[in-house]
């Protein structure tokens, strides 16, 4: 079996400024955006995962 076949794609936030990352699952917690090799744009490399714990998140005010 192919290693790439255990990944899961998720959404991870950097826990330094909280940007949002479309992400792979490591395994072992361990997350990697995609598309960002040196991880954060704020240089931070440790992400946690979202998934789950958007549902209170909404749209900015005005938006449809």
């Amino acid at each position: 079996m192919d290693e790439t076949e255990d990944n899961r794609r998720t959404i991870a936030a950097c826990k330094e400024c909280g940007a949002l990352y479309a992400a792979l699952e490591l395994g072992a917690g361990k997350l990697h955006p995609i598309g960002r090799q040196d991880g954060c744009q704020c240089g931070c490399t440790e992400f946690t995962s979202v998934d789950g714990s958007l549902a209170g998140l909404s749209r900015g005010e005005g938006d449809d």
